[in-house]
């Protein structure tokens, strides 16, 4: 079901499709009065807005454990927004008028508009602000933030409710309505932007917590617009009830959905507002794939930490080439399972401490075709297989194992290889410590049109540049890039002064560094 759900989540033009229907019905119903026809059903009202509010309420105690267990800021931003609209709502169904005896007032319209725009501003904050140095204070004290603000709330709705005329609540103030307009403005302004960047996110991550606060924020904006300009207690007035039902019961469906298939609601929402498309596309691998990945491991951990690096690389370069979120996916999973075949390498090949002979060579050589064989079993890695069986071949047809040349190479798989021997080339091997970033930029650049995409070298280039590496102008050796191409091998995992030295360019460059994909 949840498969289902998010292929269904993915169609396109989902999300402006949810945002303009609701808009259009209520177009549709104040344009024509006899169709938005009086509907008053006290009753169903609050349990409208007691479910709403229930909805909102939970997924803030599930966001608030996770970020006592992950602090981070964006989570405290989050569980705050759930916990305003949680108790503001559940305060403006218990001042509607006639219900438990509650007389005319107005705090009843105000609550909506206090929650609606609280929950922006906090929501708006923990997507723009909430990774920023100066917030992790909140992360590191998020259960005294969280109870500074839920406490005010609680004994604003507590007094309220118990006397709605209190606090200006008999009549309306002179400047209400001009506020309302600024606020209905102002959340649009902050939450149609919230949307896209998860909805974004849920593109590379297919992970329906993104997508289900991508829906929120934009059925809260859609919400607001219902809000201001329908009647109380028209058919028009329930639109922004329907919006915010679905965009909160939605979050709190995401959340305790993923949380069935993961250790805690943390492991769920720890990457809810992460923007790296390499930590968003490794969330949500497929089974097959990190079922692979856990064979690659106990087979040879260092193809692991080559694979991963390999793979972060790829995107982070198809990032800068346009590539979209279903290739920049495809990109990341071909590239940590380019080495898969490495596991129908006999052991005394894959560990030898030093170069391989011609036979062996050829034996190694084998490693692309064996690995489309591994993954080809599993139909939901099968957008792969061309980056698994061409990663080797070269720009001038004299790779393997099929001699491509140029543009017959499939282009993720010339990404790949780019990715692929800059990994190679500032490693230790068993017969060599790892190169200078700039003498391996060297070689790369040497390469590029014969061994190496030449556009995909280009990119390279500018990431490293903008890490402060650029080429050194030392000597090349073409054999070197033709060594370090076919190197799929490792047999010496020692660390020295050349690793270190590029360690902190890999970690900005990739983020993730060696080891199997976030869980």
């Amino acid at each position: 079901m949840h498969d289902a759900l998010v292929r269904t989540l993915t169609r396109h033009g989902l999300l402006l499709g949810l945002l303009l229907a609701p808009l259009m019905i209520l177009a549709a119903l104040r344009l024509m009065p006899t169709l938005d026809v009086e509907v008053f059903a006290l009753t169903i009202h609050v349990i409208l807005m007691s479910v709403i509010a229930i909805c909102s309420l939970v997924v803030a105690a599930l966001v608030a454990r996770a970020s006592t267990l992950v602090r981070q800021p964006s989570l405290v931003l989050m569980a705050a927004a759930c916990v305003t609209v949680g108790l503001l709502l559940l305060g403006h169904g218990l001042t509607t008028p006639n219900t438990l005896g509650q007389p005319v007032n107005q705090w009843v319209g105000r609550f909506p508009y206090l929650a609606l725009t609280l929950f922006s501003l906090l929501l708006g904050a923990a997507s723009a602000f909430g990774s920023k140095p100066a917030l992790r204070l909140l992360g590191r004290h998020a259960g005294s933030v969280l109870a500074a603000i839920t406490l005010p709330l609680v004994i604003l709705v507590t007094a309220v409710v118990i006397d709605p005329t209190i606090l200006g609540g008999e009549s309306a103030l002179p400047v209400e309505e001009t506020l309302k307009w600024v606020v209905l403005i102002g959340s649009i302004a902050i939450l149609i932007p919230v949307a896209w960047s998860h909805w974004r996110r849920f593109r590379l991550s297919l992970d329906i917590v993104h997508a289900s606060l991508a829906i929120a924020a934009a059925m809260t904006a859609v919400g607001f617009v219902s809000m201001y300009f329908s009647e109380p207690w028209r058919l028009s007035w329930w639109d922004y009830h329907g919006c915010l039902l679905a965009g909160f019961a939605g979050v709190a469906y995401a959340v305790i959905t993923r949380r069935r298939s993961a250790d805690t609601a943390a492991v769920v929402l720890e990457h809810a507002f992460e923007d790296d498309p390499m930590a968003l596309i490794a969330t949500n691998y497929p089974e097959a794939l990190r079922s692979l990945v856990d064979a690659i491991e106990v087979k040879d951990a260092y193809t692991s930490g080559h694979s991963a690096r390999t793979a972060a690389l790829a995107v982070a370069i198809g990032v800068r080439m346009g590539l979209d979120a279903g290739a920049l996916r495809t990109l990341a999973q071909g590239a940590y399972l380019h080495d898969i075949g490495k596991l129908g390498i006999p052991d005394g090949i894959l560990n030898k401490p030093g170069r391989l002979d011609e036979n062996e060579r050829r034996v190694i050589n084998t490693h692309p075709q064996i690995g489309c064989d591994i993954a080809s079993a599993h139909r939901v890695l099968e957008p792969c297989l061309p980056i698994i069986r061409h990663h080797h071949e070269r720009m001038d047809g004299t790779g393997y194992p099929d001699g491509l040349s140029g543009h017959e190479i499939p282009l993720l798989a010339r990404i790949t290889a780019v990715a692929d021997v800059w990994d190679a080339l500032v490693t230790d091997r068993a017969y060599r410590p790892g190169w200078e970033p700039s003498r391996a930029l060297d070689h790369i650049v040497d390469g590029a049109g014969t061994h190496l995409d030449p556009r995909a070298v280009a990119v390279l280039l500018d990431i490293a540049a903008d890490m402060g590496v650029t080429p050194g102008e030392t000597p090349v050796d073409p054999s070197a890039l033709v060594e370090a191409a076919l190197d799929c091998h490792e047999a010496g995992h020692a660390e020295t002064a050349s690793t270190q030295l590029i360690k902190p360019v890999l970690d900005r460059l990739v983020r993730t560094g060696s080891g199997r994909p976030p869980a």
